[in-house]
């Protein structure tokens, strides 16, 4: 049985306003002899694929596979510019039909010829194609450009406007105009986030032609921040916000009351990741503190009044979507700082404390010594398995680029933590307060099953911090049994072991 596959594609479809249409193109192919003398048809259709990337046409894709994997009698097409305008796809393509002589190439206008003239001419004809939509695209784009400048609306009309065939003037879809209005009058109130605002939409089935699923926070956030609904534009491109904001040649569908009142709100959660307040913005005691075991940072959000940080995960191939409660953590928190509150300044604070005094840097002979102790303890934790090779290199660099920076004679003078009432400032905190308490210890903390595992200390008290922590776990280990500490079938005191853990810089 003899098989045709025919291509048909077309740049720009419209049903209202068609240049060689795929219905000519189809029939144009089918009529040709080598087609009629075929007993099976097979179609392969992309509408609104540009010839530039065969990779970017999916029938395309499928034409060439169903081509070598089964090569047919004959392949049809309208022209040789319908199946490419690239010219490197082309000659490619050219060069396949060579290893399949058997595969009769037939065109309705033009010819496919295999022999040194044929490739000759089909190469002259590709790079005609190619300098001919290159050149197409640069008119296209300097008209584009010259409409903006103009105020006109360039690309496609956002929801809550309609753009007539005819003249493209641009004016209000009254159908979904009140969708647009009231979606920035909620979000006005501050009582909803884009997220909760999205999710809210969703439940009560509220949609707009343009769209392609459900709401989602991010469609929510560039609809509010759009400037076509208050009648502005951009001189350059209008979505990507390039060049001077200008009147726009359309109606504005939005109050500019009301649009400042949401660009507040949104610059709101911009800085602090969470629901307005009248007071002021919502405040994480973690925020931006967290990073998930999957390497990704934690993000901050509110819903329902609950604070939550979560781990989306969007751009991996099975997203662990980690989702803990911050009251979860608040009593990993509250242990720290009261096991803070019994910890006194050791050796190292009073030493920091005297030389301040004296005018002299923090980075002195005792700094240098607890370096060495906490590189022979890494060396020790090495041995004993604690670590593998890979993170024992790690720290060690990191600790031996360290103590090279304390003997630099040009080593900066640095306040040392303070440890004095502690457990009364966290527990007195709100939490800002909190969020800048955690902050003076670290720079980030590791969550694992919704608990906290790990911790980096912050950059500028990093020996310091680790110090108190080491101090930290000997003492409790010792409180709560340090003779139990590795035998068999006993566990080690969960707090000592969680704060032990550190993560190693990168």
């Amino acid at each position: 049985m003899r098989v045709t596959l025919i291509y048909v594609r077309q740049s720009r479809h419209r049903d209202y306003k068609r240049t060689v249409s795929p219905q000519v193109q189809e029939e144009g192919c089918r009529a040709l002899p080598a087609v009629l003398a075929c007993d099976q048809i097979e179609l392969f259709v992309d509408l609104d694929k540009s010839g530039k990337s065969a990779s970017k046409r999916p029938d395309f894709q499928r034409f060439l596979a169903r081509l070598q994997q089964d090569p047919p009698a004959v392949v049809a097409v309208y022209d040789q510019s319908r199946s490419f305008r690239n010219t490197t796809e082309a000659l490619d393509f050219f060069a396949l039909m060579e290893r399949m002589p058997q595969v009769q190439v037939a065109l309705v206008h033009g010819s496919f010829d295999r022999s040194p003239t044929g490739e000759f001419s089909y190469t002259t004809l590709a790079a005609a194609h190619t300098l001919e939509r290159k050149m197409v695209a640069a008119k296209m784009r300097d008209t584009v450009r010259y409409r903006a400048a103009q105020g006109a609306m360039v690309g496609q009309v956002p929801a809550g406007y309609r753009r007539d065939r005819e003249s493209g003037e641009v004016t209000t879809d009254e159908d979904v105009a009140p969708i647009i209005r009231s979606i920035f009058e909620e979000y006005a109130t501050g009582r909803y986030g884009v997220r909760g605002l999205a999710h809210r939409l969703n439940v009560e089935g509220v949609h707009v032609p343009s769209m392609r699923g459900e709401w989602k926070g991010d469609t929510v956030a560039q609809l509010l921040a759009n400037v076509a609904y208050i009648g502005k534009t951009y001189s350059g491109r209008r979505r990507q916000r390039r060049g001077e904001l200008i009147e726009a040649r359309w109606p504005a569908l939005i109050e500019r009351e009301v649009w400042d009142a949401v660009q507040h709100q949104l610059s709101l959660r911009r800085r602090s990741g969470g629901r307005s307040h009248a007071s002021g913005a919502r405040h994480y005691v973690f925020g931006k503190l967290l990073r998930c075991a999957c390497g990704r940072k934690l993000h901050a959000n509110t819903v329902s009044g609950v604070a939550y940080y979560r781990c989306a995960g969007s751009d991996a191939t099975n997203p662990c979507r980690t989702l803990v409660r911050e009251s979860a953590l608040l009593s990993w928190a509250d242990e720290l700082f009261e096991a803070l509150d019994d910890l006194q300044p050791d050796e190292f604070a009073d030493e920091v404390q005297r030389q301040l005094e004296a005018g002299q840097t923090v980075r002195s002979p005792g700094a240098l010594a607890q370096l060495d102790a906490t590189l022979e303890r890494l060396g020790k934790r090495f041995e004993w398995g604690h670590i593998d090779e890979a993170a024992y290199q790690a720290e060690w660099n990191r600790l031996q680029a360290l103590r090279a920076e304390f003997t630099t004679p040009e080593a900066s003078t640095q306040a040392p933590i303070v440890l004095d009432d502690v457990l009364v400032a966290w527990r007195e905190a709100d939490a800002q307060g909190r969020r800048e308490l955690l902050g003076t210890l670290f720079d980030e903390l590791d969550v694992q099953s919704g608990r906290i595992v790990g911790y980096r200390p912050r950059r500028d008290h990093e020996v310091e911090v680790a110090r108190m922590m080491d101090r930290l776990f000997e003492r409790r280990t010792d409180e709560r049994g340090c003779a139990t500490v590795g035998r068999e079938g006993v566990e080690p005191p969960q707090l000592s072991r969680r704060f032990y853990r550190l993560r190693g810089t990168s």
